[in-house]
């Protein structure tokens, strides 16, 4: 069990803060934009803003060592209505990766060419025309959680695990039920794979219920004093090819978010047993409904 994933959810923290903060672009190496682009791009009215956010199981996005993508989820940002729509991808879905002969688990597409190979895939499987992606790393959930003083969870159960082989080494060691989970522990939440009855989805479910408390923590009035902070660790620990302008489109539907404006799905399909692997097989025509319906195709 060796790396596993990581908390990219709350990479849409990351929007917040550099969208809020947008006039700190020129400060943030990863998002260098001339400020004429910056400004053009801002005069342009977009109703709506599909991105990828990838969680990858290392402990530095930006040292280029081998890692998978343990995390994958489309967001659809409703810049006209002002909410969130999230699809997350099983890091098991089978498909067709562009250079390798044979169809394999998603998650292996960042391994073999990062974030870009790993988007290519994702519109290659589903038919989308998705441009922008954001990584996030281990560090990046620890940090942001340590800096906001902790986030309160529901564990659906005891867990326990522990692979001190792992990058980093893994020791889970968490009891079920409602609790303030600090930055290590947060990250034995996120990482923890085995005993979910309903196997990667229940893993699925188990991130986005984090997403929500995360966020919950982020608008709370304390977490402003916070933002240079913030910003600090997503310029360390995120790769993203997303405009500065664009993250600033999306402040005023963040600021109105309210309990409704965020809606979670899971890719549609079941899990199958192929040659001794076990991997997710998505229902194309329910996937499609679901695209076309929220405008992603």
């Amino acid at each position: 069990m060796k790396g596993f994933f990581k908390g990219f959810f709350i990479t849409l923290f990351v929007l917040i803060i550099l969208s809020i903060g947008a006039i700190g672009f020129v400060t943030v190496k990863n998002h260098n934009q001339p400020l004429g682009d910056f400004f053009e791009d801002m005069s342009m009215g977009e109703d709506s803003m599909d991105f990828l956010m990838l969680g990858v199981d290392s402990l530095n996005v930006n040292d280029g060592s081998p890692s998978r993508s343990d995390v994958m989820m489309i967001v659809h940002a409703d810049l006209k209505n002002h909410a969130f729509y999230m699809l997350s991808v099983p890091r098991d879905t089978r498909t067709a990766i562009p250079g390798r002969k044979n169809k394999e688990k998603i998650n292996h597409a960042f391994a073999y060419g990062g974030p870009e190979l790993s988007l290519q895939t994702l519109n290659q499987l589903l038919g989308t025309n998705i441009k922008y992606y954001i990584t996030v790393d281990y560090a990046f959930v620890k940090e942001m959680v340590e800096t906001m003083g902790g986030v309160d969870v529901n564990v659906p159960m005891d867990m326990h695990y522990e692979d001190p082989t792992a990058n980093p080494p893994l020791y889970i060691d968490l009891k079920a039920g409602e609790q303030r989970l600090n930055g290590d522990q947060a990250l034995q939440f996120l990482r923890f794979r085995k005993g979910y009855a309903n196997q990667d989805l229940g893993r699925v479910e188990a991130q986005q219920q984090f997403m929500s408390a995360f966020l919950k923590e982020l608008k709370s009035p304390k977490s402003l004093i916070n933002f240079p902070l913030y910003l600090r660790s997503y310029d360390k620990n995120t790769q993203s090819n997303i405009p500065m302008s664009k993250l600033a489109k999306l402040s005023p539907s963040i600021l109105r978010m309210g309990e409704d404006s965020i809606q979670t799905g899971t890719l549609p399909g079941v899990p199958q047993t192929i040659g001794g692997i076990s991997y997710f097989i998505h229902d194309e025509g329910a996937t499609n409904e679901i695209l076309t319906s929220r405008g992603m195709k």
